[in-house]
């Protein structure tokens, strides 16, 4: 009976956290980049970190990919310490403001890139290589380079070698902050319904607050290396610690709460409030 009540409350328990950060800090010399940021993004949330330059954010997200050795605390990634793991072997997925693409290889190439470093035997990587652009709806693009795409291709393109390699989590460091605004826009709609049809856990770095409340489940407002409050999109709008969070910017920088898919359009919330559920429209040609 006993063992019978053991292996129940065993089966109730909840699966560790996709990514745990635990009391994180990190030092440059005499300046502290991180001071104890612990926090917790679980399996498929779209987890947003949200402040102006100089907060912390790409720092968090950095140390998560191991690009950064934090002075102190812990990283986990799917329950496991991964402190001294090398970047290569966390399973992680990265795209980065500039998309850091080859030039010189096309888009098959780039988007190979990871599989070939891994020895994946030729057919598969073929296959892996085409489903991962035709995730991106770029099917047709692998013989081009990327000086022949646009800004969105190429974010696409990027997007793409982030996840042949089947990472556990995402990571994007402001990956919208090189496009024009209507750009912007279109790519935020096709970001969250890729992120939705994949189901992959993923935080997102950005200074833009619409982006981050119209895209997130969750949104961590950091403030000189601290995380100031977590909160869905509508909490974090409608709580009094908001013009706490807004005095990193100036007021004219305001945030204004739209639906990704419309922007002229107030949101729907989802019935826990953490984020917009009104359908996309139909996508239209991407803007060039």
């Amino acid at each position: 009976m006993d063992r019978a009540l053991e292996q129940g409350a065993a089966l109730s328990v909840a699966p560790p956290p996709d990514v745990e950060l635990r009391s994180l800090v990190k030092r440059y010399g005499e300046t502290l980049a991180l001071d104890g940021v612990s926090l917790a993004v679980h399996a498929g949330e779209f987890f947003t970190l949200l402040g102006p330059s100089g907060c912390g954010k790409t720092t968090t997200l950095r140390a998560v990919a191991g690009f950064v050795e934090p002075s102190a605390g812990d990283v986990l990634i799917k329950g496991s310490r991964v402190n001294d793991v090398p970047a290569h072997r966390r399973r992680v997925g990265m795209v980065f403001q500039h998309y850091a693409l080859f030039p010189h290889r096309t888009v098959f190439q780039n988007v190979a890139f990871g599989l070939r470093m891994a020895g994946v035997e030729r057919a598969q990587l073929e296959r892996r290589v085409g489903e991962a652009l035709e995730l991106v709806r770029l099917p047709a693009y692998g013989a081009r380079y990327p000086r022949e795409l646009s800004g969105g291709e190429q974010q696409r393109v990027a997007l793409a070698r982030a996840l042949v390699t089947r990472p556990a989590v995402l990571l994007l460091d402001e990956p919208l902050g090189a496009l024009d605004k209507q750009l912007r826009d279109h790519m935020q709609i096709e970001l969250k319904s890729l992120q939705r049809e994949v189901g992959i856990t993923t935080i997102y770095v950005t200074h833009d607050q619409e982006e981050a409340l119209s895209l997130s489940d969750r949104v961590a407002v950091m403030r000189d290396g601290r995380i100031l409050q977590v909160a869905g999109p509508k909490t974090l709008y409608a709580t009094s610690t908001r013009a706490r969070a807004r005095s990193s910017w100036p007021a004219s920088s305001e945030p204004r709460i739209s639906c990704p898919c419309a922007s002229s359009q107030a949101p729907r919330w989802s019935g826990d409030g953490r984020a917009c559920v009104r359908p996309p429209p139909r996508a239209g040609p991407a803007p060039r």
